[in-house]
Parts: structure tokens; sequence; C-alpha cells
């Protein structure tokens, strides 16, 4: 081979050199290599010489070089410069055998041999220092960034400070600077503004030319003890003025570190809230006579009520002359009034709790029919009074609702009794059931009455306002529609309207929809449920919830699953109890129980011999992943959500007795 008729013809000497060299050495003849060395080969990744033998340079190079030049083109030139000049070195990218790009450094040397001239090349991997020149051009040109991010920084600085100077000296906000010591170093024109001390009487006095003597030792004490440990103090104080007048303040004193962090200075600012103090207190007395005012209500109106249900239920008992249907009808009537306006009279004595919207609700699965039946009823008797006709959707296709039910009932029923109040003699109302988008339920109630003047229907929601009936026949207090807003605010839900003056107003109540309780979802789990055997074997199941409505619900499911009795309890202490008792094949229990919650009565199940082969399902509202998390870790066998999805209820029940 032409690599052995150059090699063998060289020195030994050389011949040793160039293969033990720890730099790649190459040989190339013309314009291709012929020789090379073991670091070559280790350099580009390849096992023999033979692989490498008379191949051009751009063959172990990408096609172009950084330049843009092709490396063929590029190469040539390098070579006849080497032969032309005696050598040559430059930066060149040459490709392992693995197609990976690597920066090397080339130095070109001729060399005579016979009739022509040889070149020797040596190549050296720069990889790391082209790496390392980077990062360091890289820091340079941060730095070079910083320097001058932070010369425009202090270049705008002494441009702020001056300009902070003047506005803190032009600021209505009373400013004060001390020493360590408390000594005033500076006060700006607000200070002798609010405070009748001018700038030369404040300084080289302290603060205690503004003390009131309001305040005990104690609260000056805490004052110095937080400044001088390097806190900020921020509280409300009582100072007097040069003149002798008092004034509330909000202060806020902060500590000034020196270089070397030391407390230098003490800067304080106050601001006059002497007017917001007032108003406060001004409010405080209006609500303690809001409370006191309410108070004397509810008594003046739980007197007659009692009287009012209490006959009423003893006319129902009819224990020496019975009631017709009919009559007994009509008081049942008077006694669901009396205990609706009861509810009524507890909701406005509670005005406050509801409009800091911290109102206690119980969520759950409402059906439309028996909500809007009796709703209507109870408006009935005012409707005929002004012969109105009321109009409410079919009961076959009605979805079902997320709320609390009472809450629900008290804000359709408002609805309700204002389409009716407001309305025209011989007037009607139209109950319309709507699902939207967004997974909600709208119920509209619209009437034929008045309708609200465009000019005043921004005042729909402002509580005691009637919008011009306070002079009329028309009963009403002005707050039945804001406690509604803000209760469906408070179950997920919202209220609008739209009006037209002499033609009448919708008013629209949307509530988050329970899913699995919609028509085509409804009509499924009956069939899936009718069908469906969950066990061959008579078992019992064991549920425990204090919530009268889901256990309703649970009663009417499990009427529906052939071979599982339903045993049922309010308390998790009772539960345990009927557990130890009874052995039932199942355990169904609420997790947020009165008393002991679901969470400890697994865990006590558990514990026990006799109950802890009993598997344990967890329903509930809860659905936090944190709470399901603990459910689990408490020995729940599964954690199961309301509302309800009624086929997963059904597998997990399967799955539960299975096991």
């Amino acid at each position: 081979m032409a690599e052995n008729t150059v090699t063998t013809k060289l020195d030994d000497r050389y011949w040793s050199l160039f293969e033990h060299s720890a730099d790649a050495m190459l040989l190339i003849d013309g314009d291709k290599f012929v020789d090379f060395n073991q670091a070559t080969l280790a350099m580009l990744g390849y096992a023999s010489r033979e692989e490498l033998f008379s191949t051009h340079p751009s063959q172990l190079s990408p096609e172009t070089q950084p330049d843009g030049r092709p490396s063929f083109d590029k190469a040539n030139e390098m070579i006849g410069v080497a032969i032309e000049t005696g050598s040559n070195r430059f930066i060149w990218i040459h490709t392992r055998k693995n197609g990976e790009d690597f920066p090397v450094e080339v130095l070109l040397t001729a060399v005579p041999f016979e009739d022509r001239k040889l070149v020797h090349v040596v190549w050296r991997d720069i990889t790391e220092r082209v790496r390392i020149e980077k990062e360091n051009k890289a820091h340079r040109d941060r730095l070079q960034e910083l320097v001058n991010e932070r010369t425009a920084e202090l270049e705008k600085a002494l441009e702020e400070a001056t300009l902070l100077g003047e506005a803190v000296n032009q600021s209505g906000t009373s400013v004060i600077i001390t020493d360590a010591n408390g000594k005033i170093e500076f006060v700006n024109r607000a200070f002798s503004d609010i405070n009748g001390y001018s700038r030369e009487e404040a300084l080289g006095q302290t603060p205690k030319i503004l003390n009131s003597g309001f305040h005990d030792d104690d609260f000056f004490h805490e004052m110095w003890k937080t400044i001088s440990s390097g806190e900020v103090w921020n509280r409300s104080i009582r100072n007097r003025r040069k003149n002798g007048e008092t004034y509330w303040a909000r202060s806020r004193i902060a500590p000034i570190r020196d270089k070397s962090g030391e407390i230098s200075k003490f800067v304080g600012v106050e601001t006059d809230i002497s007017e917001l103090v007032e108003q406060k207190e001004q409010a405080e007395k209006a609500n303690l006579a809001k409370s006191e005012f309410l108070s004397s209500m509810s008594h003046e109106l739980r007197t007659p009520l009692n009287a009012i249900l209490g006959f009423s239920q003893l006319l129902q008992l009819g224990t020496e002359t019975p009631l017709t249907d009919r009559q007994f009808s009509y008081v049942d009537q008077v006694i669901k009034g009396g205990q609706h306006l009861l509810s009524l009279i507890d909701e406005v004595l509670d005005l406050a709790k509801i409009e800091s919207g911290k109102v206690s609700l119980s969520l759950e699965v409402v059906g439309l029919k028996d909500l809007l039946d009796e709703c209507v009823n109870l408006t009935g008797t005012l409707a005929k009074s002004k012969r109105i006709k009321i109009e409410q959707p079919s009961s076959r296709e009605l979805p079902k609702i997320w709320a609390d039910h009472l809450r629900a009932k008290q804000t359709l029923l408002n609805l309700l009794s204002n389409a009716a109040k407001y309305n025209v003699d011989k007037g009607q109302i139209q109950i319309q059931v709507e699902v939207r988008k967004n997974n909600l339920v709208r119920i509209s109630v619209t009437d034929t009455g008045r309708g609200i003047p465009e000019n005043k229907q921004n005042e729909i929601f402002q509580p005691f306002n009637r919008l011009g009936a306070e002079t009329s026949e028309i009963e009403g207090t002005g707050i039945g529609l804001v406690l509604t807003k803000k209760l469906m605010e408070e179950m997920q839900g919202s209220i609008g309207f739209s009006s037209e003056e002499g033609k009448g107003s919708t008013f629209w109540l949307d509530f988050p929809a329970a899913d699995w309780a919609n028509k085509a979802g409804a009509s499924k789990e009956k069939q899936e449920t009718a069908n469906l055997q969950v066990t061959e074997a008579e078992k019992l199941l064991l549920y425990v919830e204090d919530n009268p409505a889901n256990l309703t619900l649970m009663e009417s499911i499990v009427e529906d699953i052939p071979n599982l009795t339903l045993l049922s309890t309010h308390t998790a202490e009772l539960g345990l109890a009927l557990a130890e008792e009874r052995i039932p094949d199942l355990i169904i229990l609420d997790v947020n129980l009165p008393g002991m919650d679901g969470c400890e009565a697994a865990r006590l199940l558990k514990s026990r011999k006799a109950t802890k082969g009993i598997p344990v399902l967890a329903l509930s509202a809860d659905a936090m992943p944190r709470s399901i998390e603990r459910g689990l870790e408490a020995g729940f066998k599964e954690y199961l959500t309301k509302p309800i999805d009624l086929p997963k209820l059904i597998a997990a029940i399967r799955e539960a007795l299975k096991a």
C-alpha cells in the first residue's frame, strides 16, 4: 500500500516519535492522508488505519467550515500555504466517526521527501479550550452588562434621590428622622402642618413632644424593644399637637442600619386617621343599634308566631274534632308558612353573618319537582288573592341541582313572592327551568307586573331599597333580593334579571347542576340498578349519615338493589355500636359527622376484632385531595364523593361485597 511506501522510507526515529506522540499526527501526500498515529484513531473514533487511508481532509470534516467556505476548497488552500511557506497553523472543525463535530488546532509542516514535499499534520483537540473561552467571553460580557446596569442605576438613583427628597418634603404624610438615640434630625412640611411644631422647634427634640398621655409605659416599651431589635413597628397611636389637641395616627417606624450593620437612624411615617377612627366608632354604634333592634323585632315576631304555630299543630292533631282533608291542607299551609317565616326571622337576626359570607350551608342534591311544588304552594294564597295564574314546567324532565335545600327554597320563594306582590290583578307568573352551559341549571320567574324603571335597575340589590314601593300598600323589607344574591353566591350560583317598565320582569337563579341526576343519567342509572344483582346472598349495609335528605336518597337507592338491606344511624358513635352488635357486611360512612368524624370511626373499626374484617367505604362532600388521602390512610376501602355518582357507588358496593 502507498502508506507503507512512504512510512517505510522514513527514519525509524521519526516513525517512533510519530507513532507514540500524545497529539494526533498524520501525513498528507498530495491532498490525501497516507498515515496516522494511534492518537489520531482515538481522537476520531476509528479502529484501524485502513478506514482513513487515502481520505481527503474534507471527508473528515463537516461540509462547510464556520466561515461558510466548503471544507474541500479550504483544506486544499491550507495545504497549499503550508507547502509554499513551510508551515501553516489554523483552527479547523473535524468530525468524529459518530458524527460529532469538534474544534481542532491544526499545524501543517512541509517535509521534503524524495522529489516532493509531504505535509506533516499535528492535531490538538481544543474543545475544552473553546468552551472555557466562550464561558470567559460570556462572563466578560455579563460583567460589562452589570457595569453598565450599575452605572445606569447609580445615575437613576442620584436623580431619584433628588426627587425623593423633594417628594418627602412635599408629601402630605408626616415624616420624621431621628438618630439612634431618638433625637430628631429631620421633619418634613407635613409634620409641621399636622403637629404645629416648626422645623426649628422640632430639631434636637425627641418624639416625646407628641406624647398625649393616652398610652401606658408598656406601649412605648414595646415600641422601643421592636425598633431597637431591628424590626419595624407598625401600629395606631394617639398623639398630641402643639395646641393640645389629640388625634389618631397610623405610625410606622423603621430602623436604618449603617455599613457596619449597626442601627444609626430611625424613620417614622405617620398618617392622620382620626376621621377613619371616628367613622369606625360610629359604625360600631350603628351595628349595636341594629342588633338591639333586630333582637327586639325577633321577640315581637316570635311571640305571635308561637301562638300561630302552636294552635295550628293542635288543630292538626284533631283529638276531639278531626279536620276534613281540605281543612287539614289549609292548616298545613299555615304551618309551612309560619315555619318559613320563623326561618326568615332567624336569617334577619343573622344578617351580619350572611353579609360577611359566613352563612352555614349543607349542600346536597335537590330535586326541582318537590322544590317548585313547595314554593308554588306557599305562594299560592298570595297569588289567588290577586287572581294570578302560576305556570310551572312539567315535572317529568326536571333536572336536579346542587344546593342547600332550605336556602334554595328561600331564594326561589323570594322571587315568586316578589312576582306575585308586584304583579297586576289577573296577571301571570311563568316558571321556566333550563339546563345551560358550564354545568348550570337556570330557574327563571317571569311576571306581568309593572317592571322596573331603567334608571333604578342598578339599585335593585341595595339593602332596604324598595325602589319607591315604600309608600305603597305592598308589604316588604327591601332585604330579600340582597339576601338572595349573597346566598346564591355562597352556593356557587348567581342571580340576574331583565325588566322593561310596564311589561314585567324576569328574575333568574343559576344553580350548579347535579350531573348524575339529569334526565339521561337518571334513566340510565335506574335501568342499571333495576337489572343489577350486586350479591346473590342477603347482605346488610350500615350507612352512617347525619343529613336526612342524603339518608332518604340512600334509602331510595338501596330499595332498588336486590338482596341488600339498609341499616342506618346519624353519628359515628352509634354506628360503631351498631357495627359490633349487628356485624354488617358493608359499612358506608359520611366523613363530616357530628362528634367523632368518619376517619376516626374507620380507624376504630379496623382496630376492633369484631369489625376489622368489614369493608368500609367513605361517602363525603369533601373532595379535596388531602382529605381523600387522609381517608384512605384511615382504612377506607374506597373514598366516594358527593354528589353521588350512582354507577360508581354500585360498582364500589359490588366490589366491597365480593371482598
